[in-house]
């Protein structure tokens, strides 16, 4: 079979250290020795898995990429393939041809993850954030992610699903990261812990992106207090639905600004006239 060879191509005491000092050694390894399932790696597929295992054909079947590092050796890119090939040989003692790569560190798997998967299937904006974040290769995105932790926040860049306290948009963190600058983003972190105390539906993009345009147009005029007291009074999941409402513009930014605003303004008006 191409690629694969049943029965141990290679134990443990087989192996030397100097036959791993240069990146790129070809060599097949038994199915049983390869980790996978590493934090930076997108999440099994099993539909993907069982189209394989539907299809398989051993001429198609390329080496996977693994690094050897403390004894083990850590899947990087294949693990679609593995699965595949563990469904189908299930207990068999069968080994699989791979590229292994030493000297590198967790945060050097996860980097050459997101080199790899480049001009191939790409990976979606989450997985690719969070495998720089889990590389450390990204000065921005580890700032970034830095400030949200302080605020009691998790950037969910991972496949957890919403929910409070975890920001699951990307782009929509990234551009106001941009737009506002460090500390701005960190107030406008702030100004959302203090208001709706991590809320799912305070933290969805098209409530970022909307707090963010307005702490750029009105950042000295708005009260940071102010807003927190009268706003929390507002159900977040009113404001999105409200927003999405919008059809006038098709920038979220500007329909969850507006709504935001006129909320803000209709509770001050209410105070005053009280």
């Amino acid at each position: 079979m191409n690629g694969m060879k049943p029965s141990g191509a290679e134990t443990s005491a087989s192996v030397s250290p100097q036959e791993y000092m240069k990146h790129g050694w070809l060599r097949e390894i038994n199915l049983s020795r390869l980790t996978s399932g590493l934090p930076y790696q997108r999440v099994v597929d099993e539909r993907k898995v069982n189209a394989l295992v539907r299809q398989w054909d051993n001429l198609l079947m390329e080496p996977v990429v693994v690094s050897y590092r403390d004894g083990k050796y850590y899947l990087i890119d294949g693990q679609h393939r593995i699965a595949a090939l563990r469904r189908i040989f299930k207990d068999a003692d069968t080994s699989v041809l791979c590229i292994v790569h030493t000297g590198l560190t967790y945060a050097d798997e996860a980097e050459l993850f997101c080199r790899l998967d480049q001009g191939r299937e790409k990976l979606s904006s989450a997985e690719r954030i969070h495998a720089l974040l889990q590389s450390g290769a990204n000065p921005e995105l580890n700032d970034i992610n830095e400030r949200i932790n302080e605020k009691g926040f998790h950037w969910a860049t991972d496949s957890g699903a919403y929910g409070d306290n975890r920001i699951k948009a990307t782009r929509a963190v990234i551009e106001a990261y941009r737009m506002l600058g460090p500390e701005a983003f960190s107030r406008m972190l702030g100004l959302l812990r203090e208001t709706w105390n991590g809320m799912s539906d305070s933290l969805s993009a098209i409530m970022l992106s909307g707090m963010a345009l307005l702490l750029k147009t009105y950042k000295k005029e708005l009260n940071d207090d102010s807003f927190s007291s009268r706003m929390s009074k507002v159900d977040p999941a009113a404001l999105v639905r409200k927003a999405k409402g919008d059809f006038s513009t098709n920038r979220n930014a500007l329909r969850g600004a507006r709504v935001l605003m006129l909320h803000y303004i209709v509770i001050q008006l209410e105070n005053i006239y009280q």
